[in-house]
């Protein structure tokens, strides 16, 4: 495996850690009112939005440089 194609695969995995973490903690918030989990949840959605806006950018990068 490339580091090109491991370096893709460990961000959509953080970015699906990230985006099920947050609808845990946001679900969590909704069943006890606690505001931490809900900030928890805001701070993991928005980063993962961040990491799929560095992804798109990394693969457009790769594109671009004929690494593909």
């Amino acid at each position: 495996m490339s580091l090109k194609a491991f370096h893709l695969i460990f961000v959509m995995i953080v970015i699906m850690g990230a985006d099920l973490f947050g609808g845990w903690a946001i679900h969590e918030f909704r069943t006890d009112g606690d505001q931490l989990t809900l900030w928890m949840g805001i701070v993991s959605m928005v980063g993962g939005l961040g990491l799929a806006g560095y992804l798109i950018w990394f693969i457009e990068k790769i594109r671009l440089a004929h690494l593909e």
